[in-house]
Order: C-alpha cells, then sequence, then structure tokens
C-alpha cells in the first residue's frame, strides 16, 4: 500500500521504442500518480508537451501540442488478460512489475487532434508551407460543372 510519484521526459528515444509509429519527435513531460492498493494499482497520468506530426494540408511536419489527463487501473488476476475497458489493465497475480511505457505511448496518440494542420499565424494565416499551398493551389481542377448536370438543376427550381 503506498502513494508514489514519478516524472518521466518523453523524447525521439522514447518513440524509437515503437515500430511504425507516425510520432518520431517530441517533447512531453508526463507525471504518474501510482496509488498501490491491495488489490488494484491506480495510476493517473498527467501529459504536457508537443509531438511533431505531419500537417494533413501541407504535409511538412510542425510541432502539435498536447495535454491531458487519464486515469488507468491495473487490477491482478489468474494471468494476463486481454479483453476488458479501455481504462482497466490486467495483470498476473504475480507481477512485480508494471511497464506504462505502452501505456504512455498510446495516451499521446490518443491527445492527437484527428485533423492535424498547422496552426494560423499572427495575422490569421495558414502557418502551413506557403510554396506547398501554391502548388496545390495551382493543381486544384477548374471548378466548372461538368454540363451533364445541368438538367438537374432544371429539378431543383421546379416547385412540385
Amino acid at each position: 500500500m503506498g502513494h508514489h510519484s514519478y516524472d518521466f521526459e518523453i523524447d525521439h528515444e522514447f518513440f524509437e521504442c515503437f515500430e511504425a509509429s507516425e510520432l518520431h519527435e517530441g517533447k512531453v513531460h508526463v507525471h504518474l500518480d501510482f496509488e498501490k492498493q491491495e488489490r488494484l494499482l491506480v495510476l493517473d497520468f498527467g501529459f504536457d508537451g508537443e509531438v511533431e506530426v505531419v500537417c494533413d494540408r501541407c504535409a511538412y511536419e510542425y510541432l502539435q501540442p498536447i495535454s491531458g489527463k487519464q486515469t488507468v487501473y491495473v487490477k491482478f488476476g489468474e494471468e494476463a488478460e486481454e479483453e476488458g475497458p479501455d481504462d482497466v489493465v490486467f495483470i498476473p497475480a504475480d507481477a512485480s512489475e508494471v511497464d506504462v511505457s505502452q501505456i504512455i505511448y498510446d495516451y499521446i496518440n490518443i491527445l492527437l487532434p484527428l485533423h492535424r494542420v498547422h496552426p494560423d499565424d499572427a495575422e490569421g494565416n495558414p502557418g502551413c508551407n506557403s510554396e506547398m499551398l501554391h502548388l496545390l493551389d495551382e493543381l486544384k481542377p477548374p471548378a466548372e460543372i461538368d454540363p451533364r448536370w445541368n438538367a438537374l438543376k432544371g429539378l431543383l427550381d421546379n416547385d412540385n
């Protein structure tokens, strides 16, 4: 029984441990409050930092700030189980260690936004690579409508 606190500094070396990771660079401070109870461990994580991600708009990297908290419960059982709620991890009753690296990695990924774009600058302009935005604008297909759709426009104007 007891309460312990740990602090971790996550950087590129941490991300290299995960094969096929889309994250390679970043600096994230992880604070872990660890409470040991009789048959349960309560892990309270706090995340604060930034990781390098690829912009969905211009395909250039940028630093995405992340911040959040998560509680994970570690339950002891006869053997490690895979099934259960997302915030519950099962480990064998005789285990003397808990590897939190996968938990940290997963929650860093969960904290990332689904749509990742460079933040706008002070004037409200996109922070994306301007050359790439210009190239994308040049390659954009023309906005003209296929003339075959004109017949269907008439149906919209019909009051029937």
